[in-house]
């Protein structure tokens, strides 16, 4: 008990928090201390790897969704360059093994709205290019690609080409906010174990942001991987979405014998969260948590670092 975990989080909003949340005067983007998420407050020597999302809203498309990925691209490229003395930029299995070796935070950027594609397939190698190692297809309503939750169409054929594109230049599929007929042809499309990186389990509660349990059986059988999200009302259909919701959650993905693709997807700096998750000390907890509630250490350890380590070390060699 007591001991610093290795922690690998799918899924933050941290580096364009500051469009709904001004930042901290003189803060950097990753380092403002009123974020959830932010390097100071992670322990030193701690193994952590961060997959930092570029978020597109919905209402971003064609030129203007690319335009706006292509900004906050070069901000997070700043914001390494800025940070270096602390965390580095990943791009591939090895890198992210050798910040980690070298005693630095990991980074890795990615994409929540595949409107940053501006409706062109091409740009899939152009994030690529930008250092994206994953994209979340959509956000809450449609966009050029597919739907997320709140909206019921499926898939445009732009959007089976472009994850079609992905699949083959490497960059992992994130069907996190998909909704749930997008999702069902998404299993026609995909040829590659895919990730959830911030979704929970709709059997136990019930917002259409989870995933429904036949889902979950059918990421692990193609070896995905899913991300817990610590957002209170994703764990709890009353919005109290407290340490004991989330165990509730693991208990679910456990018996659905997701232990092997349980990881986490805390959605930092985008939702809200309760006072026993809401920043990274807390996180760090976890791992005596689940030790307390009965799980031996190798889970613990696998669904706070092993899991998603082992996917992307091989998803991106």
């Amino acid at each position: 008990m007591g001991r610093t975990p290795a922690l690998f989080d799918l899924h933050c909003d941290t580096l364009t928090r500051s469009l709904y949340c001004p930042a901290t005067a003189g803060a950097g983007l990753l380092d403002d201390p009123a974020a959830q998420l932010s390097l100071s407050r992670m322990p030193a020597g701690t193994r952590w790897v961060q997959c930092f999302a570029v978020f597109v809203p919905d209402d971003r498309r064609g030129a203007e969704g690319a335009a706006f990925f292509d900004h906050w691209a070069a901000a997070f490229a700043r914001e390494m360059e800025r940070e270096k003395g602390r965390i580095r930029w990943c791009r591939s299995a090895g890198e992210t093994a050798a910040a980690l070796d070298d005693g630095k935070f990991a980074a890795l950027l990615t994409v929540e709205g595949g409107s940053a594609l501006g409706g062109k397939p091409e740009r899939v190698e152009t994030l690529w290019d930008a250092g994206v190692r994953m994209m979340t297809l959509t956000w809450n309503g449609q966009n050029e690609l597919a739907s997320g939750h709140d909206t019921a169409a499926g898939f445009s054929a732009f959007g089976r080409e472009a994850v079609a594109a992905m699949e083959e230049r490497g960059m992992v599929v994130d069907v996190s906010h998909l909704n749930d007929r997008g999702f069902e042809e998404l299993l026609d499309i995909a040829q590659k174990p895919f990730v959830a990186s911030h979704s929970n389990a709709r059997s136990v509660c019930a917002h259409r942001r989870n995933l429904p349990d036949v889902f979950i059986q059918e990421m692990v059988r193609r070896g995905g991987l899913i991300g817990l999200n610590y957002c209170q009302n994703f764990l709890s259909n009353d919005g109290r979405g407290d340490l004991e919701d989330l165990w509730r959650h693991v208990e679910r993905f456990l018996e659905l014998g997701a232990e092997k693709c349980l990881a986490l997807g805390s959605d930092y700096d985008g939702t809200d969260i309760h006072s026993d998750l809401d920043s990274v000390e807390k996180a760090l907890g976890l791992y005596d948590f689940l030790i307390r509630r009965g799980l031996p250490e190798e889970t613990a350890e696998d669904i706070l670092f092993g899991n998603a380590w082992r996917f992307f070390q091989a998803a991106l060699s």
